[in-house]
């Protein structure tokens, strides 16, 4: 990389760092945000994370890389993997992959998808800014749900995995008390993996947009059918359309 290009790029880099500081304070998040991270994997190397957006609540550690890309020519197949190939050595992350100006060619496009990579155009950035955006890139947990309540697992690496239970999907409550007592009842044996949070609007959004975009199954504990000291539990199935419901 000549110097030009590498100038570009930092340029680029501080851009995206400043534009996630803005997010962070609309979102009300106490968030870190740092540029150019060292990440040893369990590959036994050290990978360098352009952009790092982190915060811990509930005792959940939420991280982002953020890969910068300021190219010209469209973003190859390339490196979304070599970039996914950061994700998973590193564990418990998720990524996004922000191109300035370029275009992200259909093999990019697919890499990304199946391992669960946001990618963004520069010129989207402003909507996240502004909340605009129904793609929300991090749940907001709140002590209350408003209105579900769900168990989020802090093994997860990747915003599917943390939002779900196992391989069963994501499960939502209307009631603190049968989600604690489901945990308590059902989860015994994972430790503190799976930790009880409020869900928010914002992270009821993110739910809608993991169930529009990846099909992840989404579940609504029946509490009216359901007898705790009897399995199974009863849960209702949960389109998009009916997410969409509870989103003021």
């Amino acid at each position: 990389m000549n110097n030009t290009s590498q100038m570009k790029g930092e340029k680029f880099e501080s851009v995206v760092e400043k534009i996630y500081v803005q997010i962070a304070t609309n979102e009300r998040i106490k968030a870190k945000v740092e540029k150019h991270v060292p990440m040893f994997g369990d590959d036994g190397a050290s990978h360098e994370i352009d952009v790092l957006y982190s915060y811990e609540h509930f005792g959940v550690n939420y991280r982002v890389a953020i890969e910068c890309k300021n190219w010209k020519n469209p973003i190859n197949v390339a490196e979304l993997r070599n970039f996914s190939y950061k994700l998973e050595h590193i564990g418990n992350i998720n990524g996004i992959f922000i191109s300035a100006e370029s275009e992200f060619q259909d093999g990019a496009k697919k890499v990304s998808s199946f391992n669960g990579i946001r990618l963004i155009r520069y010129n989207e950035l402003h909507r996240f800014i502004k909340g605009q955006n129904d793609q929300y890139l991090i749940p907001d947990f709140k002590t209350i749900g408003d209105p579900f309540w769900m168990l989020m697992n802090s093994r997860g690496k990747t915003s599917i995995e943390q939002n779900m239970i196992l391989d069963e999907g994501i499960f939502l409550f209307e009631n603190k008390y049968f989600a604690e007592q489901f945990q308590k009842l059902l989860l015994l044996n994972y430790g503190d993996a799976f930790k009880l949070v409020g869900v928010s609007q914002l992270h009821l959004k993110e739910i809608k947009c993991l169930k529009n975009n990846y099909k992840v199954s989404v579940k609504l504990f029946n509490q009216f059918t359901s007898d705790l000291n009897r399995i199974p539990y009863h849960f209702w199935d949960l389109d998009a359309k009916d997410i969409e419901m509870y989103i003021r």
